[in-house]
């Protein structure tokens, strides 16, 4: 069947008109009822029924109508990926991995993309997700890794399937009053998660000193430095020898953020969580 006559059936079906669905398509009322009556031949049964006010689906119509989608859907990914390799033969991909993530995780991110853009020639960084936010904004990278999500509009994700990222409260010592807290700035993807750790203290913290860190190195630096608290992944908090507070985490998913959707979550490998903690960069000295 052909994908074009299979596209303008579904136009029918979203317009609910023969008439408006052959103008978006640039094609006459009577080709259009055609390639209609065409299909149904084929199917042995009416996909529309047809009255003055317009045309509505037959039960037929409405358990078909998946398949057409699909079929439709499957095509035009298709041609976008040709479009794609035609156009980035010559030209690399840049592609901004996260800096919380492991040099493991950043590995098979890197050997996944790679896999499901061959033709491409992808130029990797690294750097954390509000960096890397910045970088897609600015077009410094036509794909990133973020965590949490925060999806600016405008752009295509794909959830890395198998990998969660835990955040925990952690601090120097067991100290449950610390003086200092260091709180992310709003951009951060643990900010939420710190807000509702102060709720869940019940007013502990309203006495600290709040400094506050748009960088999860960062973070981990002051938390050193000044003694206080905040929250950070728990593999760059054990990473470092900082105190875990028990009782609270949370977990985040991690994205693949574009600008184009050049790979969809089913193209993309599963990961698998390792016993080991992931240890995301070197222990910082204060």
């Amino acid at each position: 069947m052909d994908i074009k006559v299979l596209r303008n059936i579904a136009n029918v079906a979203r317009t609910g008109s023969i008439t408006d669905a052959a103008e978006q398509v640039h094609v006459t009322v009577q080709a259009l009822a055609a390639q209609l009556k065409k299909l149904e031949d084929h199917c042995g049964f009416k996909l529309f029924d047809r009255t003055n006010k317009g045309v509505s689906l037959t039960q037929e119509g409405v358990g078909i109508l998946p398949h057409v989608l699909e079929i439709v859907r499957c095509s035009e990914r298709m041609q976008l990926k040709i479009k794609q390799l035609r156009e980035r033969q010559s030209q690399p991909l840049r592609v901004a991995l996260n800096s919380t993530l492991s040099m493991e995780i950043n590995q098979q991110i890197m050997a996944g993309v790679a896999s499901n853009l061959f033709g491409c020639s992808p130029i990797f960084s690294c750097s954390e997700s509000p960096d890397n936010l910045t970088k897609l904004a600015k077009g410094e990278a036509d794909m990133v890794v973020i965590l949490g999500d925060s999806m600016p509009e405008g752009f295509y994700s794909v959830s890395l399937k198998g990998l969660r990222i835990e955040v925990v409260a952690c601090s120097v010592s067991a100290d449950t009053a610390p003086s200092v807290v260091i709180k992310p700035l709003p951009e951060c993807p643990y900010a939420s998660i710190f807000s509702r750790f102060a709720n869940h203290q019940g007013g502990g913290l309203e006495a600290a000193t709040v400094f506050h860190s748009g960088s999860e190195i960062v973070s981990v630096s002051m938390i050193k430095s000044f003694g206080g608290m905040g929250v950070l992944s728990r593999a760059v908090a054990e990473t470092n020898d900082l105190h875990i507070w028990e009782g609270y985490s949370e977990y985040l998913d991690v994205y693949l953020v574009m600008k184009e959707p050049w790979i969809v979550e089913e193209e993309f490998p599963q990961f698998y969580p390792k016993t080991a903690p992931m240890h995301a960069f070197e222990s910082i000295n204060a």
